[in-house]
Parts: C-alpha cells; structure tokens; sequence
C-alpha cells in the first residue's frame, strides 16, 4: 500500500542547473518497505511552461518526482536533472 505523508518542513526544489521548480511538500511511502517511492512538489508558476504541465485555476499544480533522480536533501532538495531532461521524468 503507498501512502502519502505530508512534509512538515518545506524545502525548495531546485534543479542541477541551480532553476528553482517548485517546493517540496509531501513524498508518497510503501507501507510494506517504509521507503519513500516519490517525492510530491508543489510547482512554481513561473516553470509550469517550461515542464509543459497543466495550469490549475485555483491551486498550484503538483508533481511526482521518483526519488533516483534526487542527488541531495538538505536545505534544499536537488535534482540530478536540469530543467530540460527533468520533463522526461514528469
């Protein structure tokens, strides 16, 4: 069963190439492993064009990002995609 949890600390996203995308706001978790299978990223307005996502009227739109292209967590997430390759992933 996948579960999706809330984070209580929210970190920006940021690609390789430093292009902030969005904020970090949850992550989905097998219950039968506890491991974190994708992280959910509330996305800035100002990339939606660049991903080539579906604007939402009232609520910023949301991503699941697979956690083997994040390359490190700490104040901020980063991703080991820049903002060109990082729409394969989406």
């Amino acid at each position: 069963m996948v579960l999706e949890l809330n984070v209580t600390e929210r970190k920006d996203v940021i690609t390789k190439d430093g292009k902030k995308i969005g904020t970090l706001i949850g992550a989905n978790v097998d219950t039968k492993t506890w491991t974190v299978l994708t992280l959910v990223v509330e996305v800035f307005k100002e990339v939606i064009e660049d991903l080539k996502i579906k604007k939402s009227v009232l609520k910023a739109p949301k991503i699941t990002l697979k956690t083997d292209i994040v390359s490190v967590v700490g104040d901020v997430v980063q991703l080991s995609v820049d903002i060109k390759e990082l729409k394969d992933y989406i």
